[in-house]
């Protein structure tokens, strides 16, 4: 075999290459990829391959990418990387190329895994405002307890054992809501026939007979709670080392908003641009973002127009909130929780205690009836539907009531982050 210089691999110079001699091949590397060459047999067949030790090795392994032009240069490189990759890695690539050519294991047609999997492609799936969230509850508690078992075999037994251990570790509401959705995963394959299941072992089970006490949640932030919430995500902090400025957005700005507005974190966190007039003040969400599924019109308080003023604009993308220069929307709440505990705690040690961002919205709807503003317009601000009768024949959007309602609300935000000199008396507006 003979072995030509090395030169930088080119289309042209691939193309360029003469055939070996008779009964010969001669091999060309890549001046630019180490390890990475091409062999020419003396019928002008051109075949890609890396050849390099392995660990522990004594001679080196050839592993063939393919031949040229049936696959590009470029494709050639990727695949060359990810040759090289494994070698090194200690991969051998006899392994790699068996792995490839056994299909990964799909689940047993009437497994309860199978069952699930069918039940979150249904076409009614991808209209559910949350189904991320009912796939994510489904792959964490119900399919790595039930999916390699048939689904026909699944007892009643088997549902409470489930309820219980999942109410021990996450909590009742995770447990009602597992149950709630292996009862619809039941229904979905009993009116399709699917699996040979004939029978819910759902059916009849309620939560409270298995699970702790599933109290509402009625935690609501106090006045000093919420200027210390406030002051952790102003625009700029100083850094604990004290070295220099570092910026709060997104997430110091996503978390006022939700002060602000009493709108779900969900619901802010895909806020884009388009929704927005800040002329006009007004923020229209857009029903498939909403709970009730259908357009949710936010008054924006001249607070709130000055927050999103300052904000800054992406030319790569229309998200307000983003990470990504406006590309995609923010997610990780947990992440940014975490980053405004730690500065409260800074402010304030230990800082405050069983509170959650949702606590933001419960707490806003409190202040709107604190502050006079009637029940029926401080749910509709909170973007809760009206109810029988008024709900067909009553379409007034109430946009003035809600933004007068959450005027009221930034103003007595004001008082409560810029607290006004112990000699003033506040005078209550008249209504």
């Amino acid at each position: 075999m003979t072995t030509a210089k090395r030169a930088v691999f080119t289309d042209r110079y691939l193309k360029s290459l003469k055939p070996a001699a008779a009964g010969k091949r001669i091999v060309h590397w890549d001046a630019a990829k180490p390890s990475f060459g091409c062999r020419i047999t003396d019928r002008g067949v051109v075949s890609f391959f890396v050849m390099r030790r392995m660990h522990g090795k004594p001679q080196p392994i050839r592993v063939v990418l393919g031949r040229y032009p049936d696959i590009s240069l470029a494709a050639a490189r990727k695949l060359a990387t990810a040759a090289l990759g494994d070698l090194v890695s200690g991969i051998h690539p006899k392994e790699v190329a068996r792995e490839q050519q056994s299909p990964p294991a799909a689940p047993q047609p009437h497994t309860f895994g199978a069952l699930a999997e069918q039940f979150l492609r249904r076409p009614a799936a991808a209209k559910q405002r949350t189904s991320s969230e009912i796939g994510k509850t489904i792959r964490r508690h119900l399919i790595p307890r039930w999916g390699d078992r048939p689904a026909r075999e699944i007892k009643r037994s088997d549902v409470i054992a489930m309820l219980e251990t999942i109410d021990q570790q996450s909590g009742p509401y995770m447990a009602a809501k597992a149950l709630a959705l292996a009862s619809e995963i039941y229904r979905f394959a009993i009116t399709r026939e699917l699996g040979g299941v004939e029978n819910n072992p759902c059916h009849l089970i309620r939560p409270s007979d298995f699970v702790g006490e599933m109290a509402p949640r009625q935690r609501v932030l106090t006045d000093s709670e919420i200027a210390l919430v406030w002051r952790a995500t102003e625009g700029t902090i100083l850094q604990r080392d004290g070295a220099g400025i570092e910026s709060t957005y997104p997430a110091g700005p996503f978390v006022r908003l939700l002060i602000l507005t009493a709108v779900r974190r969900s619901e802010a966190a895909r806020m884009t641009w388009s929704e927005v007039d800040l002329d006009k003040g007004l923020w229209v969400i857009p029903g498939t973002r909403t709970k009730a599924g259908t357009d949710h019109e936010v008054p924006l308080s001249r607070m709130a127009v000055d927050l999103l003023s300052s904000l800054p604009r992406f030319a790569g993308g229309e998200f307000v909130f983003s990470a990504t220069g406006g590309r995609t929307a923010i997610k990780g709440f947990g992440k940014f929780k975490d980053t405004v505990d730690a500065r409260v705690a800074d402010l304030a040690p230990p800082g405050i205690a069983g509170w959650r961002f949702h606590d933001l919205r419960r707490t806003a709807r409190t202040n709107l009836a604190s502050l006079g503003v009637s029940p029926f317009i401080a749910e509709l601000v909170i973007g809760h539907q009206q109810k029988g009768v008024h709900r067909v024949y009553d379409i007034h959007r109430y946009q003035a009531e809600k933004r007068d309602a959450l005027e009221r609300w930034a103003s007595k935000l004001r008082t409560i982050i810029e607290p006004p000199p112990a000699n003033v008396v506040a005078i209550k507006a008249a209504v």
